[in-house]
C-alpha cells in the first residue's frame, strides 16, 4: 500500500485542477452542471473564478460550451454525475467534440453503484458501452486520487475528447509517491499464475482482497488495473491469456459493452481462453449503499473469489 495520506478522489481531482493553472495551464477552463460542491471544482473556481463556468443542470448545452472553448484554443474539464455526463450528452460529444478531434476531458462523477442512495436514476451503469464506440475517444478510470493527478495532466494533451469516470469518495491510496502512470499501459498490481483478474477502479479493491481469500486457497490470481479502457491495452492481456489460461473481468458497470467485452474482444481475436465477466447484468440499479449494491449485483469480494475457484474446474 502507499505511504500517501487518504484523500476523498473528488479533493485530489479539485486540488490537481488548481494546481495545473498554477503550472502555467492558461488554457484550462472548467464547466459545471450545478455541482461545484460535490465535485470540489470550487476550489478551482475560487482561485480562477473567470475560467468556471457554471452551465446549469443543462448538460448538452455545457458540452456545446465546452466544444466552443476547445475551438478557441481552451482546455475545457466538464463534470456531472456518470449518466449525465454520458448518455443525456453523446450525441453533442459525438458530433461536436470527437468528430473535429477536439480535446475536452468529460468526467462523469460516481458511476455505477458509487451513487448508492440516489438510486437507478444515478446508477448509470452503461456510460463506457456508450462511449467506447465513438471514434477518437480515449477512456479512463482511475483506481485512487495518486493515480488521478497523474492522468490529469496527461489527458490535456490528447487529441480529442475523453471520458474519465471516478468515484468522489475517499479511498486507501494504493500508489506511491514514486508511481508513474502511463496512458494505455495497464499496471499488474499482483502477480499470479493460475488466473488473472482485470478491473478498474474502485472495483480493484475488492480484486485484490479476493486474491488475498484465493492465495489462502492455494490459488495464485495475477490482479491488473485496466486504467485505460480505450484503448485498452491488449498486450497485457493476450500476455495474462497465455500465462494464466483463465481471465475474469470486474466491472461497476454492465457486463454488456463495457470492460468484459472490450477484454473479450481481445481474447476473441488473438487469444482465445476461459473467461468470465462479472459486473451489472442487464438491470437498473436501485437504493442502497454501496456494500449492499455489491452483494445484490454479484460484484462483492466472495463473488470474485467464486468465479476464479469456479474458472479453473
Amino acid at each position: 500500500m502507499a505511504d500517501v495520506k487518504m484523500i476523498a478522489t473528488r479533493e485530489s481531482y479539485g486540488n490537481t485542477l488548481k494546481a495545473l493553472a498554477a503550472e502555467g495551464h492558461d488554457d484550462l477552463v472548467v464547466l459545471d452542471a450545478d455541482l461545484a460542491a460535490a465535485t470540489k471544482t470550487g476550489v478551482f473556481r475560487k482561485a480562477h473564478p473567470d475560467r468556471h463556468f457554471d452551465c446549469g443542470i443543462a448538460e448538452a448545452n455545457m458540452v456545446g460550451v465546452a466544444a466552443g472553448l476547445a475551438v478557441s484554443g481552451k482546455k475545457p474539464f466538464t463534470q456531472s454525475f456518470g449518466p449525465f455526463m454520458s448518455r443525456r450528452v453523446v450525441d453533442q460529444v459525438t458530433i461536436s467534440l470527437a468528430y473535429s478531434k477536439l480535446n475536452a476531458v468529460l468526467v462523469g462523477v460516481s458511476p455505477g453503484i458509487q451513487a448508492e442512495v440516489n438510486g437507478g436514476t444515478h446508477q448509470g451503469y452503461e456510460d463506457i458501452g456508450v462511449f467506447r464506440p465513438v471514434a477518437n475517444m480515449t477512456i479512463v478510470e482511475p483506481f485512487d486520487g495518486v493515480q488521478l493527478r497523474q492522468m490529469l495532466p496527461e489527458l490535456i494533451k490528447l487529441e480529442g475528447p475523453v471520458y474519465l469516470r471516478y468515484d468522489r469518495a475517499g479511498i486507501e491510496p494504493y500508489y506511491g509517491v514514486d508511481y508513474k502512470f502511463v496512458l494505455g499501459k495497464a499496471d499488474t498490481l499482483r502477480e499470479g499464475k493460475d488466473v488473472t483478474i482485470i478491473s478498474s477502479g474502485v472495483m480493484l479493491t475488492q480484486c485484490l482482497e479476493a486474491a488475498e481469500v484465493l492465495a489462502n486457497q492455494g490459488v495464485q490470481a495475477r490482479v491488473i488495473n485496466m486504467h485505460t479502457i480505450k484503448p485498452i491495452d491488449a498486450d497485457t492481456v493476450v500476455r495474462a491469456a497465455k500465462e494464466t489460461g483463465a481471465i475474469i473481468t470486474v466491472e461497476n458497470h454492465s457486463v454488456i459493452g463495457g470492460l468484459g467485452s472490450a477484454v473479450a474482444e481481445v481474447l476473441a481475436e488473438q487469444c482465445p481462453c476461459k473467461m468470465h465477466r462479472l459486473g451489472i447484468q442487464d438491470r437498473f440499479g436501485e437504493v442502497g449503499d454501496r456494500a449492499y449494491l455489491r452483494k445484490c449485483m454479484g460484484i462483492d469480494t466472495t463473488d470474485i473469489v467464486d468465479a476464479a475457484l469456479n474458472i479453473k474446474k
